[in-house]
């Protein structure tokens, strides 16, 4: 059965606990126990008789997964009916998985009374609202999460830990950009070395590019061989950086080629969505590249996810700017038009997925509403169309007023119908608040509205006391935080967008990441009309003289920045 209503209505009314199996079409060990404990006669007719079982595909709800993964996936979680959680596990060969649900079902029918006064005292905890304790915002924050991201990194294979090992790319977009701000070295060739590491090892395709999902072992030489668009989104972006203001031609082939993937294999030409995932096919991908296209490639889930799809729509327009290709960013900005007319609802926020030639499904899940944003105002910035700093406004306010908490932060869903068990926790995930706390304050520097920096003050504020408990998972928080500290500076670019890209260009290489840039025309942005085109650098609401030259526009920084 799939999550819902009927699903919690038929425990009840039965009197069963709830199998949950949370699986992925990317998931290897998912499909492994398809095949082999739910093909068990034995085990399918012990849950049919002793449980309701129920499905839920990690991609499509994760706002599920988030309540009840038990460590990995595939989970085996098991619920009493009211949807509060029993015990659980991963993957559960036929054997144990046999076992399991006789024990759960035995303990389930002996101890009724006291789980239900359980699930009653945990009710009433959730039910005491107690506000947050906020506290001062400090560089010493910033500076604690560099020095523990730097003591955790792999000095001789790269990346942090031991194996398996992932990319970490919103890590590697907070060490890049205290590089560009602090000029300390050390915090670059941790990422290089670790891009390089990645690239050059087993965990990137070479044959036909992109990025495996991460390594079993500490040197990346044998990949576990899913490809994730969420992956790439990321990972082209620490790319475009390292290409923009690094060593160009050590990382320009892999952007090249690892661009090229997700625009052969993951985008829908039609659409300008692209696919959540490519299969893992460990016998595939060990053949020469000639004997691949005999085989046939593995399986694409054409399945689109909003957070993916805008997250590399933003990538792709930074990679395009990178690497001066116009066809490139017109494809990210047809991705985010279509975003715009077929998936947004009567509120105006986004659905998370969208199966080829179907409808767009379920509704108000944060993430979607944040990747939509923040490639909105990539998409801006780098093309200069003012639609979509248009689009951002309306996508924000829309986010402040259905997803915010009262003691500031954003709750990662908007209450609904299928709000059964744990879904009732309210969760404000570090990670998109702090995607969307920065999102606020580019929009706040760009609009020139003091209400989006407020709101991401609150959001801010909300973590200062427990971020560290994130580790390097804060990342996107410290991001968001060293933007906030920083003083804002704009560029701000009068003229038409395919008479100023080279304004645009200009300010993209100012020594300052933190640097907004925003273009139209002179009543737009409050401006005088002549000259034109002509960029106008400013510290808060101080601007230099207008620059009617691209190169005069690093001059003008040097005069407001100090």
């Amino acid at each position: 059965m799939t999550w819902g209503t009927h699903a919690f209505d038929r425990a009840r009314s039965e009197d069963k606990p709830i199998l949950l199996s949370i699986s992925a079409v990317w998931c290897h060990w998912c499909h492994v126990m398809d095949e082999t404990s739910y093909s068990d006669e034995s085990v399918i007719a012990a849950i049919n008789e002793r449980f309701v079982p129920v499905r839920v595909d990690n991609d499509r709800r994760p706002d599920v997964n988030a309540r009840y993964n038990m460590g990995g996936w595939p989970t085996t979680a098991f619920l009493a009916p009211d949807g509060s959680t029993l015990t659980g596990a991963t993957y559960l060969p036929p054997a144990q998985m046999r076992r399991a649900l006789d024990e759960i079902a035995t303990f389930y029918r002996e101890n009724k009374a006291a789980i239900a006064e359980r699930t009653l005292t945990v009710r009433a905890k959730r039910a005491a609202y107690r506000p947050a304790a906020h506290d001062e915002l400090r560089d010493a924050m910033i500076v604690r999460l560099l020095e523990e991201i730097v003591e955790r990194f792999d000095e001789e294979y790269g990346g942090f830990g031991d194996a398996p090992k992932f990319p970490q790319p919103e890590v590697h977009e907070f060490l890049l950009g205290e590089w560009r701000l602090s000029g300390e070295r050390r915090l670059y060739d941790v990422v290089a070395k670790t891009m390089l590491g990645m690239s050059r090892g087993g965990t990137y395709d070479r044959a036909e590019g992109g990025f495996f999902r991460y390594s079993t072992t500490r040197d990346w030489s044998v990949p576990h061989f899913e490809k994730m668009a969420e992956d790439h989104a990321g990972l082209l972006r620490v790319l475009c950086e390292l290409v923009s203001f690094g060593a160009a031609n050590e990382f320009r082939p892999t952007l090249v080629s690892a661009a090229g993937y997700v625009r052969r294999v993951l985008r829908d030409a039609q659409t300008g969505l692209f696919a959540g995932s490519q299969d893992a096919d460990e016998e595939y991908y060990a053949l020469p590249l000639e004997e691949r296209r005999e085989r046939g490639a593995p399986y694409v889930d054409r399945t689109s996810y909003t957070n993916w799809s805008c997250g590399l729509a933003g990538a792709l327009a930074w990679t395009a700017r990178a690497l001066d290709d116009d066809a490139m960013l017109a494809e990210a900005l047809q991705t985010l038009d279509y975003v715009h007319e077929h998936l947004l609802d009567g509120e105006g926020l986004t659905h998370h997925f969208v199966e080829p030639g179907g409808p767009p499904q379920v509704r108000g899940l944060l993430a979607d509403q944040v990747a939509y944003a923040r490639a909105l105002l990539d998409a801006h910035e780098v093309a200069g169309e003012a639609r979509f700093l248009d689009r951002a406004r309306l996508l924000a306010d829309r986010t402040i007023e259905r997803f915010s908490a009262e003691d500031g932060g954003f709750f990662d869903r908007v209450p609904g119908d299928d709000a059964h068990g744990n879904l009732e926790i309210a969760d404000r995930p570090i990670g998109d608040n702090g995607t969307f706390a920065e999102c606020l304050l580019r929009l706040a520097a760009l609009a020139g509205e003091q209400r989006y920096r407020d709101a991401a003050e609150r959001t801010l504020a909300l973590f200062a006391r427990t971020y560290a408990a994130a580790g390097p998972f804060a990342a996107p928080y410290a991001r968001a935080l060293r933007r906030y500290l920083a003083p804002e500076l704009t560029v701000r670019i009068v003229g038409q967008p395919a008479a100023t890209g080279a304004f645009r260009e200009a300010a993209f290489r100012l020594p300052n990441p933190l640097v907004t840039i925003r273009t139209g025309d002179s009543g737009a942005l409050g401006l005088p009309a002549d000259p034109a085109p002509a960029a106008y650098v400013c510290a808060g609401a101080t601007c230099a003289a207008p620059a009617a030259e691209p190169a005069a526009i690093r001059s003008a920084y040097d005069a407001v920045a100090g």
